[in-house]
Formats: structure tokens, sequence, C-alpha cells
């Protein structure tokens, strides 16, 4: 649980009787030319960090402005708040987290971030739910069985840079409190460089957490070669060249997402059918069938057991 209280600012004295090392301020953190929000979120994982070292079940965050920067009190909602949705979604002991804040503006702030209950799914057609639509979608399942509210902004045929720019110009979807990002199959299909992809991916994560989104990552779904063959244009290479591809993304995902610390739901393996797509789930090589879409459904719905915080 994440809450927000308002006290009254006498109560941030007491911090100056504390022994040092017990108070963790942002400016201690992070090189010297880092700006603000760097070092606010690299201070907040340190104090999540610690909390969980000493096996804490609950933390309280006091947030006080001492820096010269003028920074917004929603910025710096977000950036905290993000960061503690990305820390419990990789698993914590923690149960209960207190921002703590000595003005109305800033508690107002907090809370609005902390009250968001929507979930933002953007990627390609295999978020859309190709071919029939959303409502046989992974998300739909998703939506039904838990009650959470999730945004299903899955386009067909979308590469991850066309994702990129349709998430620079969203608003209402930018208030979400968790971003599921699916997307790689069109960037191997069309044979756009893994670098390419690597950096589209990377400015999504950033900017999601800029407006105060933990960015969730999915792992590509898996692909039929001879379904490929039986339905789209192209010949074995062709086809071939698509799985590596698609393979490379999803291996670089795997080792991005562990370096950044970002929690990773798997699209693959639940359509896995001794090494590649499951026929039997796939309609065409690529797209799931209406049960593979349910299967897809029920197992993202056990990875994110325990690790939304709405």
């Amino acid at each position: 649980m994440i809450k927000v209280i308002q006290v009254d600012p006498t109560f941030f004295g007491q911090y100056d009787l504390l022994a040092e090392g017990q108070v963790l301020h942002a400016k201690s953190f992070g090189a010297s030319e880092d700006a603000a929000t760097v070092k606010i979120r690299k201070a907040t994982s340190q104090a999540l960090k610690a909390a969980d070292t000493q096996g804490l079940k609950t933390l309280m965050l006091p947030v006080i402005n001492s820096r010269s920067e003028n920074i917004a009190p929603v910025t710096t909602a977000q950036v905290m708040i993000s960061e503690v949705r990305r820390h419990l979604s990789l698993g914590s002991k923690l149960q209960e987290i207190t921002f703590v804040l000595p003005d109305e503006a800033g508690a107002r702030a907090f809370n609005e971030v902390a009250h968001r209950d929507t979930i933002l799914c953007l990627g390609d057609s295999i978020t859309f739910g190709y071919p029939e639509g959303p409502q046989i979608s992974w998300v739909a399942r998703v939506s039904k069985v838990t009650g959470f509210k999730l945004f299903n902004r899955g386009i067909s045929g979308e590469t991850t840079g066309q994702m990129l720019a349709r998430f620079i110009k969203y608003r209402e979807e930018s208030l979400s409190a968790y971003m599921i990002f699916l997307g790689g199959h069109n960037d191997g299909w069309q044979g756009i460089p893994l670098k390419e992809t690597q950096e589209n991916i990377k400015q999504v994560v950033e900017l999601a957490f800029e407006r105060g989104i933990c960015p969730l990552l999915g792992l590509p779904s898996p692909l039929n070669i001879q379904q490929l063959l039986e339905n789209f244009e192209g010949d074995q290479e062709d086809a071939e060249n698509y799985n590596h591809k698609l393979g490379q993304i999803r291996d670089w995902l795997r080792e991005f997402a562990m370096d950044r610390g970002i929690f990773t739901l798997d699209f693959y393996t639940p359509l896995l059918s001794k090494d590649t797509g499951n026929p039997e789930l796939l309609l065409d090589g690529g797209h799931p069938t209406p049960g593979g879409y349910k299967i897809l459904g029920d197992e993202i719905i056990t990875q994110l057991r325990g690790r939304l915080y709405l």
C-alpha cells in the first residue's frame, strides 16, 4: 500500500537530532552533474533497498525540498512514486510505504500520483487482439478477471518507433500507474536494426518514468515458421531471419530489464511447444488464436499477482 500524509512542518525538525547516516539526502546520490530528479530517484531507490535489507514491512519517506532548484511537487511525486512501484514490482518485504509532506500542495501532488489506478498497454497487433479485436485480447482477459482498468493501445503493424511516437503524444493515458510495453514483432519483420529498436524501447521506458509511470516490459510471443510460410509472403530464409531478429530483441529485453531493474512479463513461454510456437495456439504463425489470447491473459494475471500497487 502506498499512502500519503501531511504533517505539521515542525515534525521534520526531529530529523536534525538523528545520528548521521539515518537520513538520506538526494544531493548525496549520483554524480554532481546529474539532474536533481536523477538524484531523487537514486535516493528513493537506496532507501527502499535499505528497508528491504533490514527486513522492514513499513517505511516512512519524509519529502523535504531543501534544494536550490525549483522542483515542482508533481515532478518529485512522479519520480518517487514510480520508483517505489518499480521496486515493489520486483518483489519486496515492504507492505506499506508512507510519504510524509509538510505542505498541502505537496500532499495533493503525491496523492494524485499515488491514487492512479490504470494500466496503459502499449503494443502492436498482439496487444490489440488481431484479427478479431480488443474484445478477445489478453488485455481484455486481464481486465475482466482482475477488475484492473487497462487501456488497450495496441495498433496492428506498428514498430517500436511508431509506438514511441504515439506515447509521446498521449495525454490521458500518461496518467496511468503502470505501462505494459509489448513490441518488437514488426521491427523483426521489417528488419529494423537492433540498435534502433533498443533506443526506441529505452526512450519509452525513460519517458514513462518521467511521467510517473512504472514500465513493465513484455517478452515478445513466439513464431511458428511453418505456419508463417503458409500464411505470409516470403521464403524460408525470410521466416528464419524474422525469427532470429525477434529472438535477439527478446534476449536484449531480458538483459536490459535486469540491468535497469524492470519487471518483465513473459508472453513467450506460454505459447511454446518444443521450442517453437504452438500451432494450436497460433492462427497464422505469429498471431494467437482466441484460445491463445486467453492463455496469455491468464498467464499475465499470474505473473502480475502481488506486484501491482494501485
